[in-house]
């Protein structure tokens, strides 16, 4: 009994007592910026969908309102390669594609769909690697001609570019 008690207590200690100070000015500050009475006429799944957008990754969706620039159509060689390296992808790396080409790797809340994004042709170097102007959605893809060489650059891309640096 004094086990189970101790638990309560220490659970309680860590998740409402240690942090009250730091949740009352959060709280306090969300209820400036949403508070009222709109909150009360969504329930806690549409709220989480407002703030954290979408979980469906539906890279189907975004392939058809792909749009193309500078040469490249939706049958050019280079993107078909692209999507079927980009389907092939895991979870993670699909998430992290996104985030390479808008800066989020969330969802919007009507999904990929309805998302404006456009691919660009950047150059026909295979050495080159993709880059992004995240502010637009806009992915500026070299032309590839081998679907390894367009994983391999494009992965590279992803890891390699996050932040500020200069590889």
């Amino acid at each position: 009994a004094n086990k189970a008690e101790y638990v309560a207590l220490y659970t309680r200690y860590l998740l409402v007592d240690s942090i009250a100070r730091q949740f009352g000015a959060f709280m306090r500050g969300f209820q400036s910026v949403c508070g009222g009475d709109c909150l009360q006429l969504f329930r806690w799944e549409e709220l989480e969908l407002l703030i954290c957008g979408s979980p469906e990754l539906d890279f189907e969706a975004l392939q058809r309102v792909a749009q193309y620039d500078d040469g490249y159509t939706a049958e050019h060689p280079t993107i078909q390669l692209l999507w079927q390296v980009i389907h092939e992808l895991p979870l993670e790396q699909k998430k992290g594609f996104l985030f390479f080409c808008t800066g989020s790797d969330r969802v919007p809340i009507k999904g990929l769909g309805n998302l404006n994004f456009v691919i660009s042709k950047n150059g026909a170097d295979e050495n080159r690697l993709p880059s992004a102007h995240t502010c637009f959605n806009h992915l500026l893809l070299p032309e590839y001609k081998c679907k390894e060489k367009l994983r391999q650059q494009l992965l590279k891309a992803m890891s390699d570019t996050e932040g500020f640096h200069i590889i």
